[in-house]
């Protein structure tokens, strides 16, 4: 019998360091915020299922001011900080992988930029002139039908189709 108490103030006390540990990284009101937002989710999800990433933004930010305004009644001072960070701890990570993809793309077209206009060597300006060639007939050939409400897009693959053209000139030049 005793051994068995034991075991259990021994479980007890591992179960308390394991969330004294994780309310010191993650606050107890995000906890609370993510709870409450769930059930905001679940409400716009009904509403409009094909954005859960805007819903659970939505509902958050809802939720956020509700908490501002229910603190701002009971207390004189709000703490905005701790507000700012509850929502951040939640939206961080939602967002953070269409940030990266973004930024990824962005990156993605510069350095194609760079190399278009200054290949390294006669066959990768080959290459990205006929890859930009093809891809601009394609584009022109999709299109045909609305070539004015895509003029936009055309016009880009025409700037890159140019752009690759000034990298095999720079080739040329440096022979």
């Amino acid at each position: 019998m005793q051994n068995s108490i034991q075991q259990f103030q021994q479980s007890w006390e591992k179960f308390q360091k394991f969330w004294d540990l994780f309310f010191t990284i993650v606050p107890w009101e995000v906890l609370l915020l993510l709870v409450f937002s769930v059930i905001f989710l679940s409400l716009f999800n009904s509403i409009s299922p094909n954005t859960p990433k805007a819903n659970l933004t939505v509902s958050v930010i809802l939720l956020s001011s509700l908490w501002v305004y229910f603190w701002g009644l009971f207390s004189d001072t709000v703490n905005f900080s701790k507000i700012v960070i509850s929502a951040l701890y939640i939206l961080g990570p939602l967002h953070a992988l269409g940030l990266a993809t973004f930024g990824y793309k962005y990156y993605r077209k510069w350095k194609l930029s760079k190399i278009r206009i200054e290949p390294r060597d006669w066959q990768e300006a080959l290459n990205s002139l006929s890859r930009d060639y093809n891809q601009m007939m394609a584009v022109c050939y999709d299109k045909s039908q609305t070539i004015l409400e895509n003029k936009n897009e055309i016009s880009q693959k025409i700037v890159s189709l140019e752009e690759s053209i000034l990298g095999i000139k720079s080739i040329l030049e440096k022979k």
